[in-house]
């Protein structure tokens, strides 16, 4: 989308806001992946969970496990129709090189259920490559290790839940609290795309007993970290200046006019893309948006209008 275009979506998203937008003098562009990077020292929370990892495939042995997530396993194994194995877990019996349809020698998993079944996987690996990968997911399935090892860590600490996208027991998405203290009660199996689930009560009564979904280790698909899912201290701390009205919506994730821009941030998250100006006035311009829909406008770093 060019920068005109982004202008003008903002404009029509903030009917009221066209006259500013009018005489905008330049927009610099700032995405989320900037924000990012200009942050670069390692936190405590980074620090804390850095060790949860998935283990090195050269160091599997017999009796490691995973934890199915989805039925669709059945076409990794090789199953003429699919299988309710969703929930199962399945343990590794052996590892063996064998001839790929190419010729070339790769490494086959062979696990089993329970029940006493067997199952095959034949990856992708070559056996001359196996000692040199760093991770093998096991597709629709979830490693337990690196869940055991997050439970370890976790269990019975109070954090501050930072994400206040939850589920509830039964898994049902449900709107939650920011900045919070929670109680960590447990961490299970999660997705294959989002491992870890964590089981954890709040100290405010008023919220009920939840969970949330979170990942680990490093690479793209880790957008759900430790630290972007949980604070060692209490954010409320940190901005003393902050109404308890305020602060009162940033925990629910509300935002209304007249907050700053540390405010709107706290209540919801790091924006997608920042496009910033002045008006011919001199007036300093910010549009946020969120990539969902979500618009706010801010004048002089107050936030004047916004589609939520």
């Amino acid at each position: 989308m060019t920068r005109a275009a982004v202008i003008l979506t903002m404009a029509l998203a903030c009917s009221a806001c066209g006259s500013y937008f009018a005489d905008i003098q330049s927009t610099p562009r700032i995405t989320s992946g900037d924000v990012k990077r200009s942050g670069v020292r390692i936190t405590d929370e980074q620090q804390f969970a850095s060790g949860i990892v998935p283990e090195a495939p050269r160091s599997w042995q017999p009796g490691k496990q995973w934890r199915v997530s989805d039925n669709r396993i059945s076409l990794v194994f090789g199953l003429p129709e699919p299988q309710p194995l969703a929930g199962t877990t399945i343990t590794l019996k052996s590892l063996k090189p064998v001839s790929s349809v190419t010729g070339t020698d790769v490494m086959e998993l062979v696990f089993n259920d329970p029940a006493g079944r067997q199952y095959t996987y034949t990856t992708d690996v070559a056996v001359a490559d196996w000692a040199q990968r760093v991770s093998l997911p096991v597709p629709f399935a979830v490693e337990l290790d690196p869940v055991a090892h997050a439970d370890s860590l976790m269990r019975g600490n109070t954090y501050y839940i930072t994400n206040s996208l939850w589920y509830d027991r039964a898994g049902k998405a449900i709107e939650g609290r920011r900045h919070i203290a929670v109680r960590i009660d447990s961490v299970a199996a999660g997705t294959d795309n989002l491992p870890l689930r964590v089981y954890f009560t709040p100290s405010d009564k008023s919220a009920p007993a939840s969970s949330v979904y979170m990942t680990f280790g490093e690479g793209p698909a880790a957008v759900r970290n430790f630290d972007r899912m949980f604070s060692f201290t209490d954010p409320r701390r940190r901005y003393p200046n902050i109404s308890d009205e305020n602060w009162n919506r940033i925990t629910r994730s509300q935002i209304a006019q007249g907050m700053t821009r540390d405010e709107a941030r706290l209540a919801l998250g790091t924006p997608v893309q920042v496009e910033r100006g002045a008006t011919r006035g001199g007036l300093q311009m910010e549009n946020w948006s969120y990539g969902n829909g979500v618009y706010l406008l801010f004048e002089d770093g107050i936030l004047t209008k916004f589609r939520k």
